[in-house]
């Protein structure tokens, strides 16, 4: 983390000057200011208005689908194809191409993203996706209609695997069907045995369709090929790459630069009726899943409300949707959901964090550490015993307040870089960029009021200069932000 302080402390050199002083935007760009400032103030209401919308199209539309679905062309723009409209329609329609409007990543961020309601995305079998998609079928197809019955080229996860690589099989043998959804008494789901086994075996095991043969599920696939020591041939990486849809994420940028190239980048390969049970994603992060093979059944179970934080307060509504090969699927954050794999399936899944999710991702730190509190406690351990209580929370959920800070601030560095650079050049991203630092200041204006926080950093970078100078920083930047607030009002 050490290293994080230094780049941050190095990022904030280059644009100290620039900190102190007043930024001069043109009157067009004053208007995207001024937008960009009433939009990071009402981001409550825009979820709450996309959840609202989603509850009235089920209650309105029995047969239909209450989410879009978006087509994804090469050059990253994109059109709604599949939507429902009204509280009059009764089914799920095709929207005509004299009504159709292409759109941009921004556009997605604010129609998906920052409203925080799921979509099912097509098209990028042909762009970010096609590589793996055309070495990892033994049938792919060149066009969009891509055969859910194509299986799964054995051969290559051989060839660079390794028939001889143990791989994480996670086996649930519990009542899937029983009280609680797979949940325990505090709404996380509950943990499923794991078993390695060589890859041969898991490929026989899943073909064979044999009982309780489990779920390749969590596996650091991508992390693995990087990180290839043996003589074994590597593929050409990338995989894939990402859309500009998700390209901004937080934690996985700065977990593999930070933590010894930790991520949350998964593959999850299972046979037919393998299965994820009821559960909202770690960190209340965003998601999204992208099946390579196979065909999925999605049970998304609605939120009632995003006012009282509370991620396990879910509705009785519900709705279900069919993944088919070559789609991907964007999960929102504390949406609890369910998936089933209708035939053998392997999937490429992130979890994410984003400015627009930041707030629920601190919620969960916040409400972790009430629980480690409550144990300490219980244990009689030291009320000053920082370190554990980091390490403690680090285990529990991945991350840490140390790392959290660390990861708010140099994204704050960054857009603040880009936000010198384009001032007069592009709007759409001088608009994303600035609700993005107003959103990521109101977070860290948060965590910097952390009881004890010197603490937690002084246990974390082992230096009471680093945690000072962190806190310091943080004070800059919030100061720095106000100015751009008090000026788009």
């Amino acid at each position: 983390m050490r290293r994080a302080v230094d780049d941050l402390h190095s990022g904030i050199d280059k644009i100290s000057g620039k900190l102190t002083s007043d930024i001069n935007f043109d009157s067009f760009a004053q208007d995207v200011q001024h937008s960009a400032f009433a939009a990071s103030q009402r981001y409550q209401q825009e979820r709450d208005d996309g959840l609202d919308g989603i509850h009235n199209k089920i209650d309105s539309c029995t047969d239909c689908l209450p989410i879009d679905t978006i087509q994804v062309h090469k050059d990253s723009s994109w059109e709604v194809v599949y939507a429902t409209k009204d509280k009059s329609c009764n089914e799920y329609s095709r929207e005509s191409n004299d009504n159709r409007q292409t759109y941009d990543a921004y556009k997605f961020k604010q129609q998906y993203i920052n409203r925080n309601i799921p979509c099912i995305i097509r098209g990028l079998d042909q762009s970010h996706f096609k590589d793996i998609s055309t070495q990892w079928r033994t049938d792919a197809h060149e066009n969009d209609d891509s055969n859910c019955n194509t299986k799964v080229n054995t051969d290559w996860f051989s060839k660079y695997v390794g028939n001889d690589t143990l791989v994480p099989v996670r086996i649930d043998n519990s009542n899937i069907d029983g009280d609680g959804g797979g949940l325990d008494e505090d709404g996380r789901a509950e943990e499923c045995q794991t078993k390695y086994m060589k890859l041969s075996e898991w490929i026989s095991q899943c073909h064979e369709q044999q009982s309780c043969v489990g779920y390749l599920k969590d596996w650091h696939l991508v992390q693995f090929l990087s990180n290839n020591t043996t003589e074994r041939p590597t593929p050409t990486l990338p995989l894939y790459t990402l859309p500009k849809f998700f390209e901004r994420d937080l934690l996985n940028n700065f977990l593999q630069r930070y933590s010894d190239g930790g991520d949350y980048k998964f593959c999850y390969w299972g046979p037919k009726d393998s299965r994820t049970r009821l559960h909202s994603d770690v960190l209340h992060s965003f998601s999204w899943s992208y099946n390579v093979i196979g065909k999925k059944k999605w049970v998304f179970h609605l939120p009632s409300s995003y006012n009282d934080n509370n991620s396990n307060d879910c509705t009785k509504q519900t709705f279900e949707v069919i993944q088919q090969t070559g789609e991907a699927i964007f999960v929102p954050s504390i949406w609890k959901h369910e998936v089933i794999n209708l035939i053998e399936t392997i999937s490429i899944n992130h979890n994410w964090i984003t400015t627009a999710n930041i707030d629920k991702t601190w919620q969960c730190l916040i409400c972790e550490i009430q629980a480690i509190e409550i144990e300490v406690k219980a244990w009689g351990m030291s009320d000053d015993d920082f370190e554990v209580r980091e390490n403690m929370l680090r285990g529990c959920i991945g991350l840490d307040v140390t790392m959290f800070i660390l990861m708010i601030m140099t994204e704050m560095v960054y857009l603040l870089k880009l936000l010198f650079d384009s001032v007069e050049e592009d709007n759409d991203r001088l608009w994303d960029c600035l609700y993005s630092l107003f959103r990521l200041e109101e977070v860290l204006i948060e965590v910097i009021r952390l009881p004890n926080l010197d603490k937690r950093l002084e246990a974390m970078l082992n230096s009471e200069k680093y945690a000072s100078e962190v806190i310091k920083f943080a004070n800059d930047l919030i100061t720095f932000i106000a100015k751009l607030k008090d000026a788009s009002t």
